[in-house]
């Protein structure tokens, strides 16, 4: 099953409901009071504006409001109504004009035929507005809610039905093109890539990397020729990567990943369930305190499904989410991974006293063999020497490679760990000196200076045959023999 097959799945059990709540952007109750609430009261009859609008102070208790996250890019983002939060604004003359792409690109477009011409004199205000007669350049730095009125009526209780009519169009075709002077969406009936049904097709799911936004038109022939959806197709992709995005993504010691679920029946409530079971674990804010290893943090998320009544496979994906414009870099995927998997090598480590992070010292005084100081060579550099920078990327593949090994996605050769192990032999990572050093101690001859390894072989002898040990336990090792040099 391929991403696209998977997000449309977990789009299909994602309700309207959850969408909404999804895109709401529900000011802090106890920041209001830090806020300060204008409100922009438009009085519309005869579609016309009759006088100056009247700006007032009022409290964000006597208002219906909706606050929404962005719609769109950055170079002309909207909110789905007109009712702004802004922090620490300094121009809030250039937010105010700025309300103009909401009315554009949302009121003008999901409201009724009616409300539009209610609207329409209002975008024209904000697209002639000029010599400040409201006064908002004399509003200092502060936090402001802006709340636009018609007729002392928030457009939250006039026009109910742009939220409705935007969830109705919540995915637009990939190309269109104006016509006699109308847009006219391009679609052609094609066989639908997700339910192999003919429809009309040549939606885009507004998730980027299924989508040619930052080319020419004619590169959207493409996409809809190689990746043909219906809206119904694209809306259920979109839910479902918005949902995933929300519920489904999780972060560990500078690790960001997404965990999308699979199951090969089609039973719905089961399915559902599984999702409700990983979106819960995102708010269990103790595991990332209790549990510094990702492998045994990720065991605890699906240990629910660690057995044979219930057949789950789960794709572990490895991104950087951009909140602003929406983007998204994968740096990796694990898919189709068995949580028996992640539990055997969870309960391996614990076994053998091994961690994937950091050294922690146990509450019975023993120490966990931490793989970090054999497999993040860049991330003790940084730390020692107290700098990411330029560093970060690679210090993301350190990590995300590491994963990949003990979960089975990759293996490593003898040669290979012979490498690590000679690696650590000769260097010291000394974060309380901010120093690398070779591992050097004074040897039994006067004035004379030893690798610390050859005076105390065992030492690391057995930490290495722990290694090995554990490494052939979860059938991580691609060779069964070493060349000896």
């Amino acid at each position: 099953m391929s991403f696209i097959d998977k997000l449309y799945r977990l789009g299909c059990v994602v309700d309207e409901d959850e969408i909404k709540e999804i895109m709401i952007n529900r000011p802090e109750d106890s920041a209001i009071a830090d806020y300060v609430t204008i409100q922009v009261d438009f009085i519309v009859k005869n579609d016309q504006l009759v006088k100056e609008p009247q700006l007032k102070h009022t409290s964000l208790d006597d208002l219906e409001t909706m606050f929404t996250k962005k719609i769109g890019g950055t170079s002309n983002s909207y909110y789905l109504y007109p009712n702004f939060e802004f922090q620490n604004e300094k121009d809030l003359y250039k937010k105010f004009k700025a309300a103009k792409h909401t009315f554009e690109n949302s009121v003008l477009v999901y409201a009724s035929e009616e409300h539009r011409e209610l609207a329409r004199p209002i975008l024209e205000y904000l697209a002639n507005y000029s010599n400040d007669k409201l006064g908002f350049k004399k509003y200092s730095k502060n936090n402001y809610f802006l709340v636009f009125t018609i007729n002392n009526q928030t457009l939250v209780s006039l026009m109910p039905e742009i939220w409705k009519n935007y969830y109705e169009n919540f995915v637009q075709p990939h190309i269109v093109k104006k016509i006699k002077g109308k847009a006219v969406p391009q679609l052609k009936e094609a066989f639908d890539a997700i339910t192999h049904k003919k429809e009309l097709c040549g939606y885009n799911p507004d998730v980027k990397f299924f989508t040619f936004d930052n080319y020419h038109d004619n590169m959207k022939v493409q996409i809809i020729d190689k990746l043909p959806l219906s809206k119904e197709t694209a809306k259920a992709v979109k839910r479902g990567w918005m949902f995933a995005v929300e519920h489904l993504r999780f972060f560990h010691m500078g690790l960001e990943y997404m965990i999308l679920p699979s199951i090969p029946s089609q039973d719905n409530k089961l399915y559902r369930k599984i999702v409700n079971f990983l979106r819960k674990s995102r708010s269990i804010e103790d595991i990332e305190q209790r549990e510094k290893s990702f492998i045994r943090r990720l065991s605890e998320q699906v240990e629910a499904y660690n057995n044979n009544e219930i057949s789950v496979q789960i794709d572990i994906i490895f991104l950087n989410y951009n909140l602003t414009n929406q983007s998204v870099k994968i740096f990796a995927t694990i898919e189709d991974l068995l949580p028996s998997r992640i539990s055997k090598v969870a309960s391996t480590m614990e076994k053998l006293k091994i961690i994937d992070e950091g050294s922690i010292q146990q509450t019975d005084g023993t120490y966990l063999l931490s793989l970090k100081n054999y497999f993040a060579p860049i991330e003790l550099f940084a730390k020692v020497t107290k700098s990411k920078k330029g560093l970060e990327n690679a210090i993301l593949q350190e990590r995300i490679a590491l994963a990949r090994l003990l979960l089975g996605y990759s293996k490593i050769t003898y040669n290979e760990l012979l490498k690590r192990f000679e690696q650590y032999r000769q260097v010291k990572y000394s974060f309380k000196d901010n120093q690398i050093q070779k591992r050097l101690i004074d040897s039994k001859e006067k004035d004379a200076k030893v690798m610390e390894w050859i005076e105390y072989p065992n030492q690391f002898v057995e930490k290495e045959d722990k290694i090995l040990k554990f490494f052939n336990e979860i059938e991580a090792i691609s060779e069964r023999r070493c060349n000896v040099r």
